[in-house]
């Protein structure tokens, strides 16, 4: 009889635990530049002329290795998909986009997990 409430209890706690792995953005910020692993000028706020646009992201995990997907979006048109590694519970990690010149309006770009799961966005406009 112990025995089977000891299996019980650890099947349980084993399917408990998988149930709530997580993968989450801690902090995502968009800035021109990223200096020594952290975003450099960071805003929503951009001119034309930008050049290149990098989106951060620091990303906590139970699941490490595991990765995300930087979705870069202009106007609701997805402009670039990067599948970035995740290789540690916390990791920072980086995409970039060059910005052309008549790109102006609103951008977003979303974080996805390995699974699909949106874990957050951030938006910006890039200004004439």
């Amino acid at each position: 009889m112990k025995k089977i409430i000891l299996l019980t209890v650890l099947v349980l706690l084993a399917t408990t635990s998988a149930a709530y792995g997580q993968t989450q953005v801690s902090r995502i910020a968009v800035a021109p530049t990223i200096v020594d692993h952290e975003p450099s000028e960071a805003n929503n706020i951009f001119k034309s002329d930008v050049g290149t646009i990098s989106c951060f992201t620091e990303i906590t995990t139970d699941q490490a290795p595991t990765g995300v997907v930087h979705v870069w979006s202009y106007k609701d048109k997805i402009m670039a998909e990067v599948p970035l590694q995740v290789g540690a519970a916390r990791w920072r990690t980086y995409s970039s986009k060059k910005i052309a010149p008549q790109w102006q309006g609103n951008w977003k770009v979303e974080v996805y997990s390995d699974e699909g799961a949106l874990l957050n966005t951030v938006e910006f406009i890039v200004l004439e």
